[in-house]
């Protein structure tokens, strides 16, 4: 038997194993942890927008600050953006 043919035996028992585990049931407080307001500020200095072909405008943060695709809405980043050296 081939070293590949055994790691595909492996790895398809181990899928058994886990589909076999029970899910974990979730309530309304686990689901309020994962939830955070986040998103990319068009004020920010950092913030890079482009536009798709089909029309449609992305913002993303420059210098990757962002988790889970926007910026935390108190980001340690965060710069205002300004205008020929004036604050908006």
């Amino acid at each position: 038997m081939s070293i590949g043919k055994r790691k595909r035996q492996k790895e398809n028992r181990r899928a058994r194993r886990d589909a076999e585990a029970a899910v974990p049931e979730l309530t309304d407080d686990d689901l309020a942890g994962l939830l955070v307001e986040i998103t990319v500020r068009a004020d920010c200095e950092h913030a890079h927008t482009r536009s798709t072909s089909d029309g449609v405008r992305l913002i993303r943060c420059a210098v990757g600050a962002s988790v889970g695709g926007g910026c935390p809405v108190d980001c340690e980043r965060f710069e205002r953006r300004t205008v020929r050296g004036y604050g908006i």
